[in-house]
């Protein structure tokens, strides 16, 4: 790794001034050289947190050797947004409120940087989704770490999606909405309407239906490898579509490929923070007894 951080963080930070003008000593004091996304530097200054001489950025610099991401789960996707193709490794630092993608806390921060400095971490490969339409516009990143989701526009009526896999026919889901998720996002929108939690390295998407139509029809998982051609029918002559936060609405009509995009998302875990143990933390796996 070379000695260049980037810092990418979300702007509802107040509790945490204290503990991220000692992230920015610390970093300085190792001999880091630290870039900070203009938006959250911007913030930072606006509560007067001395950034110890970090350059202020809007690109990531060519030689960064590790992004760190600071916020929720929410942040951790712009953050791995920002990062692009580019499969530099991202450290996910929670402030946020679940934290799935997150490996430690901003009290924590310090001692696992000393865990990257020795190569003493885990660095997970999370697919990506590479998501086309021929209407997207061109400044659009068409690519998705957690899902894909072509739900109804309003509340009124259903949409029917007809679902091709690798050519062949699968279904015409009659429903509120599909989802299409990767392993990472199996614990999200995916979890919500139904669909099974997987471990996040295994080579899988999973199909997920929003309130279907019809017992005949529940979450499938097929290959990693799949490509699917997706095509949402909707009585008011409009969809969204949506790629991770953001979403846009389309024609009635539009076709809409998925499969799996040429590059991954470098994810830091620590050698500790195993993937039942994370269920166990985030949501409360096997816990008979609650404590609210």
């Amino acid at each position: 790794m070379t000695n260049r951080v980037a810092i990418y963080g979300s702007r509802r930070q107040e509790p945490y001034l204290k503990e991220l003008a000692a992230l920015f000593s610390l970093l300085s004091g190792l001999g880091f050289n630290v870039t900070v996304h203009s938006k959250f530097a911007g913030y930072l200054n606006d509560n007067n947190i001395d950034l110890c001489g970090a350059e202020i950025i809007d690109e990531l610099p060519e030689d960064t050797g590790l992004v760190i991401s600071i916020g929720g789960d929410g942040t951790f996707l712009r953050a791995a947004r920002w990062v692009g193709k580019r499969e530099i490794p991202v450290l996910g630092v929670n402030t946020g409120h679940l934290g799935f993608l997150a490996s430690c806390s901003l009290e924590e921060v310090g001692e696992v940087i000393g865990e990257i400095c020795r190569g003493d971490v885990i660095i997970e490969r999370r697919m990506v989704l590479w998501v086309q339409s021929s209407v997207f516009p061109d400044e659009c990143w068409h690519y998705a770490l957690n899902e894909v989701a072509m739900i109804k526009e309003e509340s009124s009526s259903m949409i029917t999606v007809k679902t091709d896999i690798n050519g062949h026919f699968l279904a015409n889901y009659r429903c509120d909405g599909l989802i299409v998720s990767t392993p990472t996002g199996s614990t999200g929108y995916n979890l919500s309407a139904g669909g099974p939690i997987l471990e996040p390295t295994i080579d899988c998407m999973t199909l997920a239906p929003v309130a279907p139509h019809t017992l005949t029809v529940r979450p499938l998982v097929v290959g990693g490898d799949s490509e699917l051609e997706l095509t949402a029918e909707s009585r008011t002559g409009r969809f969204r579509l949506s790629l991770d936060d953001r979403s846009y609405l389309m024609e009635s009509g539009e076709k809409v490929w998925v499969k799996r995009a040429g590059f991954v998302t470098k994810l830091i875990r620590r050698k500790d923070s195993t993937f039942s143990a994370i269920l166990r933390e985030k949501l409360f796996w096997n816990r008979n007894n609650f404590e609210f």
